[in-house]
């Protein structure tokens, strides 16, 4: 593993970690200049469990000792206190417009950085396969992202991919229950737990479509009715909560497809482009 896809991979598994695992691991993401000084004692007197959770959560990371952790850590931190508290810092009441500015900016930096490391390319490539493989692409979500649901229509449908979004859990349904083996369902949940959106994707593939999710979180419910899942990384401000920054994770992955398939089929996708760019300089003054 290398050593800065670490505290992503914890951030990713917290909501599928059992009460005592997640409070190591969101004390590990608040502490880190403190943890990789700390006996294995010490981090489980600190979290109120047994050195043996400790020593399963170790395990659960997919690291082989507390010591290895440790190290990682201490190579993820080195030299770096005050870019990690710059990033990590909330909106105060206190602030001006120049603080506010540099702490909304560098959370969202963060997040696309972050996302591009935790995406896999593989993945990335089969999904883009499946997109221009797929008769019909069908996207599924709900609240905030429906933005990247919605930008990803507007994409695809731009180079000829023919494509509905739903939102209403209704709808959602009766969709997935119509698609076939010649098309793809797209569910798109920050959480990976939007009960509406998971049972979209669930439905599609007993359907016998093929299956993408775009998620934050490993382990999700989502994740196990994906034939192809694309994570993105994101630490929501606790003032905005699940906000724009999700969003921007979701719409860049929706991007990355987006050039992909056009990179893929580009004279094809040139053509489309123009003549969707022409017929929108007709119907404006």
């Amino acid at each position: 593993m290398h050593n800065d896809i670490l505290f992503l991979k914890i951030r990713g598994l917290l909501p599928s970690l059992n009460p005592a695992l997640r409070k190591i691991a969101q004390y590990v993401l608040e502490h880190p200049y403190e943890v990789k000084l700390l006996r294995i004692k010490d981090l489980a007197a600190r979290c109120s469990v047994a050195e043996a959770t400790v020593t399963r959560f170790v395990k659960a990371i997919g690291l082989g000792s507390f010591q290895e952790m440790k190290i990682s850590i201490a190579e993820i931190t080195t030299g770096r206190p005050h870019e990690a508290e710059l990033v990590y810092d909330d909106v105060a009441k206190s602030d001006s417009i120049e603080e506010i500015t540099e702490k909304i900016v560098s959370i969202n930096t963060k997040t696309l950085l972050d996302t591009k490391k935790v995406l896999d390319s593989q993945q990335v490539e089969r999904a883009v396969n499946a997109i221009e493989g797929a008769n019909q692409i069908d996207i599924y979500c709900a609240g905030g992202s429906y933005i990247a649901g919605e930008s990803a229509r507007l994409r695809f449908y731009r180079i000829g991919k023919r494509c509905v979004v739903y939102n209403d859990p209704n709808q959602q349904a009766v969709s997935a229950s119509l698609l076939g083996p010649a098309d793809l369902a797209l569910g798109i949940s920050n959480s990976g737990r939007t009960v509406s959106t998971v049972n979209a994707l669930k439905c599609a593939a007993s359907s016998g479509a093929k299956t993408i999710c775009i998620t934050n979180f490993n382990e999700s419910p989502i994740t196990k009715y994906s034939d192809i899942v694309l994570f993105t990384s994101t630490q929501d401000s606790a003032f905005f909560q699940e906000s724009m920054v999700s969003r921007i994770a979701q719409i860049i992955v929706i991007d990355i497809l987006y050039a992909g398939l056009a990179v893929k089929e580009f004279k094809d996708s040139v053509m489309m482009i123009g003549k969707s760019g022409e017929s929108l300089r007709n119907v404006q003054l």
